[in-house]
């Protein structure tokens, strides 16, 4: 792990929230990477599929966080979009939602067949439509998901085990049916707008049949979105589906699925400008709790410890709140508001969460050093150097310290 000396981390930070404009002013000919695109070949689809995966920020530089994991469909479309703003959602100094891999799967070449639960020539005018005919294929390409997809995800990136299934429109529909058919394979399922006219509201009798076999006891986060739709000749089959699915599931829903629902007013947004309204919708939704307040961090910030493992209760997870930031109001309370209690709360917040950096060690390290406390301040940073023998601060604190 880089080290940076703590000072430059607090100028750096002071730099970032009062002058955000002048930082990327003096970044040059340097390109703005948001992801990566890599292949993976399906034994079950007998196909290769085109990915697109973003990391956070922080993932580079540590080696012993885990991740939760969304899986987007449509990533051809809104990977790019929908990344943004989980990059956006968890950084600066009030998070609302978690740092979290982003894998957007292309579903342009199969939409219909990777789409669709069930076999229909219907489409949504009322009539039998020939590109439909290769519709039926949700289960198959939901067992890629999880037979293939998942385990290489895992095995490649350093993922928790909490993960989100997204989808819009008509991939909203696999969305749904992984809830109904695959057991704890997700823990929250975002959809957006989905096509619920598709082959006579087949997904709502699809939930039907789900509650009656329905055992699973884990709390599971469900948000569906749709619009104010006007009864017309055009779309016969689109009108009001979508919302008598919602009404049904809110009402018939079992106990332990929690759920957000979203309906936007009519010409204020339809179909197309959905997503990324709803997108931020719904990860809120998910994550509530996450956001922590200004009175939160300076007036109460043991409560905060106490919310975040209410929201680990919920998730079923570890979330914790990020470790740079967390270290930012260690050093706010340590020498701009000289509170050495609400420092040290916050420096052993981070050990707390992230036991094997070696950073929240030299910084809890620096504290004690502060305090006075020799004997502490020589412990931690030596655990500090334990735990990365390259972390020179620690080094140099600690020769210090021994000759005194």
């Amino acid at each position: 792990m880089n080290y940076i000396p703590h000072k430059t981390v607090i100028y750096t930070f002071f730099a970032f929230f009062l002058f955000p404009n002048l930082c990327l002013a003096q970044i040059d000919n340097t390109d703005i990477v948001i992801g990566k695109k890599k292949y993976l070949y399906s034994k079950v689809l007998s196909e290769k599929r085109e990915l697109y995966i973003y990391i956070p920020n922080s993932y580079n530089n540590n080696d012993y966080k885990h991740y939760p994991v969304l899986y987007l469909l449509d990533g051809g479309t809104l990977f790019q979009s929908f990344s943004g703003i989980v990059d956006r959602l968890s950084s600066d100094a009030s998070p609302q939602i978690p740092e979290m891999i982003v894998v957007g799967i292309q579903t342009s070449q199969h939409r219909l067949r990777d789409a669709s639960p069930t076999k229909s020539l219907i489409g949504y005018r009322g009539v039998e439509e020939e590109a439909f005919k290769e519709s039926g294929g949700a289960d198959k390409f939901l067992k890629f998901i999880e037979k293939e997809l998942i385990p290489h995800i895992d095995s490649s990136y350093r993922t928790n085990s909490y993960r989100t299934f997204v989808g819009y429109s008509f991939t909203g529909l696999p969305v749904l049916h992984s809830l109904f058919t695959q057991k704890n394979l997700f823990n929250s399922y975002l959809v957006i707008d989905f096509s619920a006219w598709w082959d006579n509201q087949v997904t709502l009798k699809n939930f039907h049949s789900f509650l009656t076999s329905y055992q699973n006891k884990k709390l599971v986060d469900v948000f569906i979105s749709t619009e104010e739709r006007v009864i017309n000749k055009v779309y016969p089959a689109k009108v009001n589906a979508t919302w008598t699915f919602m009404k049904a599931f809110q009402k018939k829903r079992p106990n332990n699925i929690q759920y957000g629902m979203k309906k936007y007013k009519y010409k204020e947004e339809n179909h197309h400008s959905m997503p990324l309204i709803s997108f931020i919708d719904g990860i809120k939704y998910i994550f509530r709790g996450h956001m922590i307040h200004y009175d939160e961090m300076y007036n109460t910030p043991t409560l905060i410890q106490s919310k975040f493992n209410a929201l680990s209760k919920r998730l079923g997870c570890k979330i914790a709140l990020r470790e740079d930031l967390v270290n930012y109001l260690g050093y706010q309370f340590l020498y701009t508001h000289k509170d050495m209690d609400k420092a040290m709360f916050y420096f052993k917040m981070n050990i707390e969460n992230y036991p094997l950096s070696s950073n929240a060690f030299d910084s809890l390290a620096e504290s004690y050093m502060v305090a006075g406390d020799k004997t502490n301040a020589i412990k931690n940073y030596q655990m500090a150097l334990q735990l990365n023998p390259d972390n020179n601060n620690s080094k140099k604190m600690l020769d210090t310290l021994m000759l005194k």
